[in-house]
């Protein structure tokens, strides 16, 4: 079993994901990338995802590659798009949301879409999108429960149990002509 934010991917999941082993024979080459070249992005994008997005793995090959893979164009380092979608759950979240949703535009002779079409299968047979988001969501009802039992504990504070009367005390009056 691998980790994904201190919790274990289940390992049939993770096997899943990685296994069969994605082949070049399975995609088109483009004229600047082999479909060999295709095959281990979609290769390293499982791993990295099953490893639980380790930072040194998103190394700068890596990272060129994914950041022109599914929409994700907009983000202008690679310590940007790090942190942007791998340092927390709701990331990881956000990422494979937009990884699932994104339409895989244009031709395998020209793009990454037929990988992106592979990996967006692997990752829907897989369910790991709704573990991640019932994770989140135990974690956040985890946390509300814990600010209201200290918020209840600090505005309705329980009553403390009465004590045992106490004897009154017997005063000397200034009347009294015993004392």
């Amino acid at each position: 079993m691998k980790s994904l934010n201190n919790a274990a991917i289940p390992a049939a999941i993770a096997r899943m994901l990685r296994t069969p082993p994605l082949a070049p024979h399975q995609f088109t080459a483009t004229k600047f990338h082999s479909a060999e070249d295709k095959a281990w992005f979609g290769n390293t994008l499982l791993k990295f995802i099953v490893d639980d997005c380790p930072s040194s793995a998103f190394t700068k090959r890596f990272y060129n590659r994914l950041s022109n893979s599914f929409g994700h164009i907009a983000h202008y380092s690679r310590a940007g798009f790090y942190e942007h979608f791998f340092i927390d759950l709701a990331g990881k979240i956000d990422f494979l949301q937009q990884t699932l949703q994104w339409p895989c535009y244009g031709q395998p002779e020209h793009t990454f879409s037929d990988v992106e079409l592979v990996l967006q299968a692997r990752l829907s047979t897989a369910t790991l999108l709704p573990i991640l988001i019932a994770r989140r969501d135990a974690d956040i009802a985890r946390r509300e429960r814990d600010l209201l039992a200290r918020l209840k504990a600090k505005y309705e504070p329980q009553p403390q149990p009465a004590a045992a009367p106490a004897m009154p005390l017997r005063q000397a009056s200034l009347f009294d002509l015993s004392a």
